[in-house]
């Protein structure tokens, strides 16, 4: 049961990515989807440390599945190849610097979001 959560989870994370990337028609699409994925992982991994109820299979669909569906580090990685290999080094790093960077931040962001609904 443990692996079907986390196939649904990867199949429905998988499509909101395809639809979110497919109205931006940009890089940055995987750029804002990582980061959302990035803050999102942050509030359920606080959530999930404070509460011990909620099941394995819940845990594994929501953050195995749909996030690792939904974030893509791939198709990041391919972005920014892509970008060096059409010469536009400033815009490739800055890309590659903002998706972690505020990746960081944005998981930082919703643990903190995460705790104040909480407590």
């Amino acid at each position: 049961m443990l692996y079907l959560s986390v196939f649904v989870g990867g199949g429905i994370g998988a499509v909101f990515r395809a639809l979110i990337c497919a109205k931006i028609h940009s890089h940055y699409a995987t750029m804002l989807v990582n980061i959302a994925g990035a803050f999102l992982i942050g509030v359920l991994f606080e959530y999930f440390r404070s509460k011990s109820n909620i099941s394995a299979e819940t845990k594994a669909f929501l953050m195995t599945g749909l996030l690792g569906g939904f974030t893509t580090f791939s198709t990041y990685l391919l972005d920014f190849m892509v970008l060096l290999e059409r010469q536009k080094t400033t815009e490739a790093f800055f890309y590659l610097l903002c998706s972690v960077g505020l990746g960081i931040v944005a998981v930082l962001i919703g643990m903190k979001a995460s705790l104040s609904f909480i407590n």
